[in-house]
C-alpha cells in the first residue's frame, strides 16, 4: 500500500510537469504533447522551452543550452548548425539532447530520436534493466540460505535419528517434514513488510517519498556515500568568484564596468549576467546613460554598450578573454593604461591558465573612450580596446553541504567526491565543506590500475579527480567488492548506473561516426 501510494504521488508529479513542443506540422506550428513527436519533426525552441527529444539543429540563433543534466557542465552550450565529429555529448555542438534547456536564443531542431530512444531514454531503461540486487535483498538471501542449510541439517539428523532408533519410517518421515515447516519463518515477510513500510511513513513526514521499500533498509546500513561535485556539493548555478584586474589583484572598477555592460543590455541575459547582477556593490550605475549597444553574437563572442557618464562617452565590452584581448591594445594597471607588450600578454595568459586550472570561467572587460557626440557604434568601434581585468565565475559550495557532510561523518559514513572537474577544484570544493584532502586519485592514475590494485587503493582515498563515468563505475564496484553498503549521490543524467548500447544511425551532417560511450 505505501509503495502503492508512492506510485500515484510520482504519477500526479509526472503529470503535472507534461510539457509541449511547438512542432511544424503541414505548414503550421502546432503545439503537441512531447509523446506526440515522431522523427522527422521539425520544433521551434525558445528560451525557456525543455529540448523535447533528441535531434539536430536546423537554425541556430544564439542559441545556448543548459546541459547540466546530462554533461554535469553548469555553463551554458553553444549550438550551431555545422557539421561535428565527436564521441562526447558535451562537445556535439550540432546536437540537442532531451531533457536539456534553452537558456539563450532561439533555433529549430529536427527531431531524430524520440522516447525510450533517446540518450535519456536508453539511460532510464538501462537503468531498469540493469538494477543490481540492493543490501536488503542480500541479506534476505542470507539470511533464507542460512534457514534452509539449518534447516536440511536439522531435518536429516532428526530422520537419521529415529531410524537409528528404530522407530517408524514413514512416522520419522512426517515428523521430519513437519519440523522443517516449523522451521520455516512465515511470518519473515509480514515483519519485514510493516517495518519497512512504518519507516516509509516516517519518511513521508519529512516529506521523502519512498518508491521502493528496500531502500530505506539501503540507506541505514549504507556506511560509504560517493558523491559528484557539480549540483551535489556545489550550486548547480554560476556565482561570481572574483573580479581582478590584470595585474591578478581584486578590482572594484572591473565589477562596476561588468555590472554595467549586463545591466544595460537589452537581450537574454546569460547565467553569468545573472551572477554579476546578483553582486551588491555600492550604487553608482545612476550616474550612467545607456546610449547603444552591439548584441552578442558567437563570432564575436563578446558584447559592447555605449554608455555616457557626464560629458563622456565610453564603449563597454565583455567576452571571451581571448576575444577581448584581440581587440585590446593596452591594459589598464593602478589607474594608468600601458601598452599591452608580449611581456604583458604572457602574464595575463598565465592569469587565465592559473584560474582554468582551478575550475573558474573567466570573462574579459574592457572599455574605449569615445567621441562626446557619438550616439550609436558598429562592430568596427570594438577595436583599440582598453582591457580593465577579469570575472571569474565558479558554481559556489551549497549553504547546507558543509553541515550534511558534518552529520554523515557523525554517523559513521564515510563520504567519497567522484568528480571528473580538475583536482584543484576537487581539492578546493573538498576544504570549503569540511573533508579531508590528504590524497587525490585522477583519473589518468585509476586507468594505470587494475580492479585489484584500485580495490587495495580505495580505502586511503577519499577525493577522485578527473574521471569519467566508466571509472566511477569502478571505484563503486571495487568498494563492494571490499565489503560496503555503497550510495552513490549525482544530479545529472550522466551519473546514472547505466551501459548504452551504442546510438548508430544518427543522422549527423556530414555523417559523421558518433556513437554513445560506455557510462554509468
Amino acid at each position: 500500500m505505501q509503495e502503492h501510494r508512492a506510485e500515484v504521488a510520482v504519477d500526479a508529479l509526472r503529470r503535472s510537469v507534461a510539457i509541449q513542443a511547438d512542432v511544424i506540422r503541414d505548414g503550421a506550428i502546432v503545439a503537441l504533447r512531447v509523446s506526440e513527436l515522431v522523427p522527422g519533426d521539425v520544433v521551434q525552441l525558445r528560451t525557456g522551452d525543455l529540448v523535447p527529444a533528441d535531434g539536430v539543429a536546423l537554425e541556430a540563433r544564439d542559441l545556448r543550452l543548459n546541459e547540466a543534466l546530462m554533461t554535469g557542465e553548469p555553463f551554458p552550450a553553444a549550438k550551431t548548425t555545422e557539421s561535428c565529429i565527436t564521441s562526447l555529448p558535451a562537445e556535439a555542438s550540432n546536437a540537442l539532447f532531451a531533457g536539456t534547456s534553452v537558456v539563450g536564443g532561439s533555433g529549430t531542431m529536427l527531431v531524430v530520436e524520440t522516447g525510450r530512444r533517446t540518450r535519456f531514454g536508453m539511460i532510464s531503461a538501462a537503468l531498469l534493466a540493469n538494477d543490481p540486487p540492493s543490501a536488503l535483498e542480500q541479506g534476505v538471501q542470507k539470511l533464507g540460505m542460512l534457514i534452509l542449510r539449518l534447516t536440511i541439517f536439522l531435518t536429516l539428523f532428526v530422520l537419521l535419528a529415529h531410524l537409528v532408533a528404530h522407530r517408524a519410517a514413514m512416522e520419522s518421515f512426517l515428523f521430519a517434514v513437519a519440523l522443517a515447516v516449523g522451521l520455516t519463518p512465515e511470518l519473515l515477510p509480514m515483519v519485514m513488510t510493516v517495518t519497512l513500510a512504518r519507516g516509509a511513513q516516517r519518511m513521508a513526514k519529512r516529506q521523502v517519498i519512498v518508491k521502493r521499500l528496500s531502500a530505506i533498509h539501503d540507506l541505514g546500513a549504507m556506511d560509504t556515500l560517493c558523491v559528484d561535485k557539480t549540483g551535489t556539493l556545489t550550486e548547480a548555478k554560476i556565482a561570481l568568484a572574483a573580479h581582478i584586474d590584470p595585474a591578478g589583484r581584486c578590482s572594484e572598477r572591473v565589477l562596476q564596468l561588468a555590472r554595467l555592460n549586463s545591466a544595460f543590455q537589452t537581450g537574454i541575459r546569460s547565467p553569468l549576467d545573472e551572477a554579476l547582477l546578483a553582486v551588491d556593490i555600492p550604487s553608482g550605475s545612476s550616474a550612467w546613460t545607456r546610449l547603444a549597444e552591439i548584441p552578442f553574437d558567437f563570432e564575436r563572442r563578446c558584447l559592447s554598450v555605449l554608455a555616457a557618464r557626464g560629458n563622456g562617452r565610453f564603449l563597454i565590452v565583455k567576452g571571451a578573454p581571448e576575444a577581448v584581448m584581440a581587440r585590446a591594445v593596452a591594459v589598464e594597471v593602478d589607474g594608468l593604461a600601458r601598452p599591452l607588450d608580449d611581456s604583458h600578454r604572457a602574464e595575463l595568459v598565465r592569469l587565465q591558465d592559473d584560474h582554468a586550472r582551478q575550475g573558474f570561467r573567466l570573462l574579459g572587460v574592457g572599455i574605449r573612450t569615445m567621441a562626446p557626440d557619438q550616439a550609436d557604434v558598429a562592430t568596427e568601434d570594438e577595436g583599440v580596446l582598453t582591457l580593465v581585468g577579469f570575472c571569474a565565475f565558479a558554481a559556489p559550495p551549497k549553504r547546507d553541504a558543509a553541515e550534511a557532510v558534518r552529520e554523515l561523518m557523525a554517523r559513521g559514513v564515510r563520504i567519497k567526491v567522484l568528480s571528473g572537474d580538475h583536482a584543484a577544484v576537487v581539492a578546493h570544493v573538498a576544504d570549503a565543506v569540511g573533508l579531508p584532502s590528504r590524497r587525490i586519485l585522477t583519473g589518468n592514475e585509476i586507468a594505470d590500475l587494475s580492479d585489484r590494485a584500485l580495490a587495495a587503493q580505495i580505502e586511503d582515498v577519499d577525493l577522485f579527480a578527473r574521471v569519467d563515468p566508466e571509472q566511477k563505475r569502478r571505484i563503486i564496484r571495487a568498494l563492494r567488492q571490499r565489503g560496503h553498503v555503497v550510495g552513490f549521490m549525482g544530479d545529472g543524467i550522466n551519473d546514472a548506473r547505466q551501459f548504452t548500447r551504442p546510438m548508430s544511425g544518427f543522422p549527423w551532417p556530414a555523417r559523421p561516426k558518433w556513437h554513445a560511450p560506455r557510462r554509468t
